[in-house]
């Protein structure tokens, strides 16, 4: 771990971990972040389906994420991880880690900030982003189902009113199809594999244009 680490929170708690100092390590905390961020939503989704290419990337996936996680301060959010590598269907519990991660984002933007004396917007755009990281993770989910289980039709239509306000025409049209082949029809006929290939471009390409703005 960086020893020029200082203080954060886990789970909003005051813990004595660590916080990079000055600029310069604020912002590759918050690119970690950003990654990690990015990679817990990708787990979500694959841990979501059950095909054997799911599995085998959800594991080398994870395998990938151990060694980012190594280097983040914040050990209840480290221990959390673990617990997911384990049971990676775990929907909630992806969610509740993803909050947790956020606050951590945001506060670390907030010190940066600070710093640059400039208006933080990373953190904001990242919960905006979560909102189509968990309509990712629910449809592959609901797709399993010959019926989508009215739990997470409530869900999935909230999510959909949601994000088609001021959507671009890219998100719009995977919305539609999504309405057309999951939320919408009584049987369902859309694959969670083509539910997830489906949103996570839109996803990378989201992540990408705020690490632009991060360098």
């Amino acid at each position: 771990m960086n020893p020029q680490f200082v203080t954060a929170f886990d789970r909003g708690q005051p813990r004595r971990t660590p916080l990079p100092r000055g600029d310069s390590g604020l912002r590759q905390a918050l690119l970690l972040g950003l990654d990690l961020l990015q990679g817990l939503q990708q787990h979500r989704g694959l841990g979501g389906q059950t095909s054997p290419e799911a599995r085998q990337r959800c594991r080398a996936l994870g395998d990938s994420l151990d060694q980012r996680w190594r280097d983040w301060p914040c050990s209840l959010q480290r221990q959390a991880w673990q617990a997911l590598r384990r049971d990676p269907a775990d929907f909630e519990g992806h969610c509740q880690s993803i909050q947790d991660l956020l606050g951590t984002l945001q506060h670390l933007e907030l010190h940066r900030c600070a710093l640059s004396l400039q208006p933080p917007v990373i953190a904001e755009r990242c919960w905006e982003l979560e909102d189509l990281g968990r309509l990712r993770g629910l449809a592959v989910r609901a797709a399993a189902h010959r019926s989508c289980p009215l739990d997470m039709l409530i869900q999935l239509q909230y999510l959909h009113e949601h994000l088609i306000k001021h959507a671009p025409r890219s998100l719009l049209d995977a919305l539609e199809q999504l309405q057309r082949g999951l939320i919408g029809p009584p049987i369902v006929s859309i694959t969670p594999a083509q539910c997830y290939a489906l949103l996570t471009p839109l996803l990378d390409e989201r992540f990408d244009a705020i690490r632009r703005d991060l360098r």
